[in-house]
């Protein structure tokens, strides 16, 4: 769904007149801390995965760590209002995640009906690790995690978290603002000579 918000953030950001040049001048605080967050995820999603010993038994922990870095770097760009979208989405994930021993919630009916079927399998046999059956979830983290299934038409299968859907929001708000309020805050003054005013 991120990937969809970057997208969806580019086109219509274009549609409004902005330009990726702008995304040049717009830079977020702590750029480097935010790779590395994002790395520290994909490695302890990839690794839980595939079943690694040490991810596996550490999964709550390194959620933490990772989220944490995640964390700081929303904190210190929270000028952007589109940023506050990306924190609450993060909290609700994180919060679904750690109240779960580092797992996430997922149902089972909704990895049905967006044809998921393999991971579903996988899901009762409890080999999919980064993952928790939503039926053995207690209290309210059970309503944040992944329970919404995109519909038919759409083109990538995929079960999501309400978390999930505020970050791409965030996300899609944030390219275009980045677009499309650079190119006023960089707009150069131009003289015209024969009318003898400025434009």
């Amino acid at each position: 769904m991120v990937i969809e918000g970057i997208v969806l953030g580019l086109i219509l950001g274009k549609l409004r007149r902005g330009t990726f040049r702008n995304l040049g001048r717009f830079t977020l605080r702590l750029p480097l801390i935010l790779i590395i967050g994002f790395l520290g995820y994909l490695y302890v999603s990839i690794m839980g995965f595939f079943g690694n010993d040490f991810v596996v038994e550490n999964l709550l922990y390194l959620n933490i760590g990772v989220f944490l870095l995640l964390f700081i770097v929303l904190f210190f760009n929270l000028q952007y209002r589109s940023v506050w979208l990306i924190l609450f989405g993060t909290l609700s994930n994180f919060t679904a995640i750690v109240l779960n021993d580092g797992r996430m919630p997922i149902d089972p009916e909704a990895l049905q009906q967006a044809g998921m079927v393999s991971m579903e399998t996988s899901l009762h046999a409890g080999t999919l690790h980064n993952y928790i059956n939503i039926e053995a979830v207690e209290g309210f983290s059970a309503h944040l995690g992944k329970i919404i299934a995109t519909p038919e038409i759409y083109p990538f299968s995929q079960v999501l978290s309400p978390g999930d859907i505020f970050i791409a929001l965030g996300i899609f708000f944030l390219i275009q603002r980045g677009m499309t309020k650079a190119t006023s805050r960089f707009r150069t003054v131009q003289f015209d000579h024969r009318r003898e005013n400025f434009r």
